[in-house]
């Protein structure tokens, strides 16, 4: 059984990379994964082929209006299925109907049947998260939903920001399959306690961290995953082992409360209370983390 899943997060979160790793990781452990990348970039996919981009979806819709698995899809490291969806510029359709349009060609296409793959992986581009979170739900049994981010306020709101998209869905009957919070590019214990309450505050769940690297950048330099590249690392460790609880959270029937979105207000007093936490600690007024 096809298990299809999706990623989403702020742009900068490191998202696209991350993504890559888990596809690596995956299809290192004798899995067949499809990565579809869904930023106008078209960049999800490059670390998984060497460092060179591939033909994108939209500019083969534009040319042909039937695609196939042998002209939609590239094979990278050690099989790996990648499809970049591109940009919608160049259909001359809007950002919600190209997206819709290049789901249902996939959809109506045997590339899923010809694939067969265990997994099939959605980057969703945080600038069209509710569009493209909403085409994905309409053309395919998505099982989880994984938000990828970073310790910072801003990527935290947007994380926020999805979950009242999550909850507009569940009002008009769409599941809200949220399979957790993924703390990515983690420097301190600080960062992580920082996710920790804000997954305490909306009801949502953290999955394991994936510490801050200069590894990650370098092997991205060479066109390659930290999983390729350096196998034996302790980086290609943490990678390996979110693979493996995305693979035990989707497996799992049951899915969680829904997420409980702060209000705007709620989420901004929720800042100034770590504000005047990372005061007390900067100024000696507490010692050890206490503030923390």
């Amino acid at each position: 059984m096809t298990e299809q899943i999706v990623f989403y997060g702020k742009g900068g979160v490191g998202k696209s990379t991350l993504i890559s790793h888990i596809s690596a990781a995956l299809v290192e452990a004798s899995f067949k994964v499809l990565q579809i990348g869904c930023d106008p970039k078209a960049d999800s996919c490059t670390t998984l082929n060497g460092g060179f981009s591939i033909p994108t979806l939209s500019d083969q819709l534009l040319h042909n209006r039937v695609i196939s698995t042998e002209t939609a899809v590239t094979r990278g490291f050690k099989g790996v299925n990648c499809i970049e969806l591109g940009d919608a510029v160049n259909t001359g359709a809007s950002a919600r109907d190209s997206i819709e349009s290049a789901f249902q060609a996939i959809s109506r296409s045997t590339i899923i049947d010809d694939i067969r793959p265990d997994y099939v992986l959605y980057d969703i581009s945080g600038e069209s998260s509710s569009v493209s979170l909403l085409a994905a739900f309409r053309q395919f049994p998505v099982k989880r939903v994984f938000i990828v981010t970073t310790a910072d306020f801003i990527s935290l709101s947007a994380a926020n920001g999805i979950f009242e998209v999550l909850e507009q869905f569940a009002d008009c009957n769409i599941p809200v399959p949220l399979g957790g919070l993924i703390p990515n590019s983690i420097t301190s214990s600080f960062e992580e306690s920082f996710i920790a309450d804000f997954a305490q505050n909306t009801g949502t769940h953290v999955m394991g961290r994936i510490p801050r690297s200069l590894m990650v950048r370098q092997c991205e330099l060479y066109g390659k995953t930290v999983i390729e590249a350096s196998p034996l690392s302790n980086q290609a460790y943490f990678y390996r082992r979110l693979a493996n609880q995305i693979v035990d959270v989707t497996s799992t029937l049951a899915v969680k409360n829904p997420p409980r979105p702060m209000t705007r207000e709620g989420l901004r007093l929720w800042a100034h209370e770590w504000a005047d936490r990372l005061f007390a600690l900067e100024n000696g007024l507490v010692t050890d983390g206490a503030a923390i």
